[in-house]
């Protein structure tokens, strides 16, 4: 199974959409991001990050590395895999 989908089934089916959702924003906010800010840095609509907040959407692989390294922190601790 490609990883993409590993993720997306696992934040799905274990519930983890929650965590990943509050986390973000919790990072976002400690490092004193606005949505627009955070967008801009990803070179992304900022609609897409209150979609991720929201959960409505989730970001692809790709996006979440991106993520990862704009905000300084592990995919695991986004993931909720990890406090």
């Amino acid at each position: 199974m490609p990883l993409v989908c590993f993720l997306k089934e696992y934040i799905c089916y274990n519930n983890n959409m929650d965590s990943f959702k509050n986390r973000l924003k919790e990072v976002r906010t400690e490092r004193n991001y606005s949505q627009a800010k955070l967008a801009n840095l990803l070179y992304i609509s900022q609609a897409a990050i209150a979609k991720w907040e929201t959960g409505d959407r989730e970001p692809d692989f790709e996006m979440l590395v991106k993520l990862c390294k704009v905000l300084e922190v592990s995919a695991d601790y986004l993931l909720g895999l990890i406090d």
